[in-house]
Order: structure tokens, then C-alpha cells, then sequence
């Protein structure tokens, strides 16, 4: 059930009573960017009956709008429309509800229609993925640190998810290829690096240089193989 269906429409004055004052709350609550207009078929020419944020520069006595009008001739008006897209004659965009009021038989006599004006927004997107555009190309990341101890746990966090891996890491050969990457990454050249590594593995220090030296033995043989 929505709220219209909800509110009492077999006194028509008293639903546009209620709504009027429902409309103040809505369009304080989205100021300055809402309205929030009532609109009475009896007189389609005259339909609004009450404007309340006003952002399309209509007035009360207005006639109904473009949707209005087909909606009310073809007697199209048993559902309601949501978050659709609207436009003010300036060109502005703006999205918008539209809720009919009906009648006990089901015949619309009126409309509660609620504006946002999202132009404003739609910049603020524009902008926004300008700014955070990054270069397709690049293939680099990087982690603004000066705690060597913070940089080393990052470069062990991004060797341990290129293996595809989760610490801790069992094999002995999975290891030995963790520590290669660590090498790759430049990681050995800080003299804490063992210690941080060992503390982060849980091995010994002579473990991971025992490991560091044979990822280079490895590498150095597969230079060799490769010449």
C-alpha cells in the first residue's frame, strides 16, 4: 500500500489540506533543490493548486504538465510514476514523482508530484570522474608511508596476494617464491627487512636468509639457462 492509497481521498479538501502540509516538510527537508506541487484535474488549465520550493518558476493557477495531460485524457492513471527524468524549459534536468490522487471508484482527481533538481549534481559527477580518472596504462600502485615497518607489511600483503596465497604459507617451495618476490619488490634493501619479514612469517631470521639465498641461487641459474 503506498501513503496515498493510505490517506482518506473520499474528502477531497481534506486530502489537499493534509498534502499541503506533507509538501512544506518535504521540500525543507531537500532545500533548495526540491518542490513539491499539488496539482486538481477539476481544472487542468488551473491545476496547481499549491507549489511549495518553487525551482520551475511555475505558480499557483499553473496549468498540468505535458504527462499530466496525457495521463488524465487517456484515464492512464492507475499507477504511479517514480524517479523519472523531467527537464525545465531552460533545458535543466531534474528527476520526479508523480502520484495520483483517486477517487473511491479509482478515477485520478488530482496529483502529488515531487521535483529534485539534480543539475547541480550531475556536475558534481561530471567533475568527479575527472578527478578520479586514473591513467588506463598504469600498471603501478603505491601505499604513502614513512613507517618502514608499514611499507614492508605492504609489500609482503601484495607478493602474498600475487602467489594467490593466504599466510600462513605452508610449502617450503611456496616460501622460497614468497621471498624471491620479496626480493624482486626491492624489500632486502632496508636492514630491518629480515626481521620485520621473519616477525611476519613466524620463521627465524636465519630461515629467510637461508630462503633469500637460495630465490637468488635460483634466479642466478635460470639467468645462466637463459643465456
Amino acid at each position: 500500500m503506498t501513503l496515498l492509497q493510505a490517506i482518506d481521498t473520499s474528502n477531497k479538501e481534506a486530502t489537499f489540506a493534509l498534502l499541503k502540509q506533507m509538501s512544506v516538510g518535504i521540500a525543507k527537508l531537500f532545500a533548495p533543490y526540491c518542490e513539491v506541487v499539488i496539482h486538481d484535474f477539476s481544472d487542468l488549465e488551473h491545476s496547481i493548486i499549491h507549489i511549495e520550493g518553487n525551482i520551475s518558476g511555475r505558480k499557483v493557477g499553473g496549468a498540468a504538465t505535458d504527462l499530466l495531460l496525457t495521463q488524465a485524457r487517456s484515464g492512464n492513471t492507475v499507477r504511479d510514476f517514480y524517479n523519472y527524468q523531467t527537464f525545465l524549459p531552460n533545458g535543466r534536468n531534474m528527476k520526479s514523482c508523480t502520484m495520483f490522487l483517486r477517487a473511491e471508484d479509482g478515477s485520478a482527481y488530482g496529483a502529488l508530484c515531487i521535483n529534485l533538481d539534480i543539475g547541480i549534481f550531475a556536475g558534481f559527477q561530471r567533475f568527479l570522474g575527472e578527478f578520479l580518472a586514473l591513467d588506463a596504462g598504469a600498471e603501478v600502485s603505491e601505499t604513502l608511508s614513512d613507517d618502514i615497518q608499514r611499507t614492508i607489511h605492504t609489500v609482503l600483503r601484495e607478493a602474498v596476494s600475487e602467489m594467490e596465497a593466504e599466510l600462513p604459507i605452508m610449502s617450503k617451495e611456496d616460501k622460497i617464491d614468497l621471498i624471491a618476490r620479496l626480493d624482486e619488490k626491492g624489500a632486502f634493501q632496508v636492514k630491518k627487512a629480515v626481521t620485520l619479514i621473519a616477525e611476519e612469517l613466524s620463521l627465524s631470521r636465519s630461515t629467510i636468509y637461508n630462503y633469500l639465498t637460495e630465490a637468488r641461487d635460483k634466479t642466478d641459474d635460470n639467468s645462466l639457462n637463459g643465456a
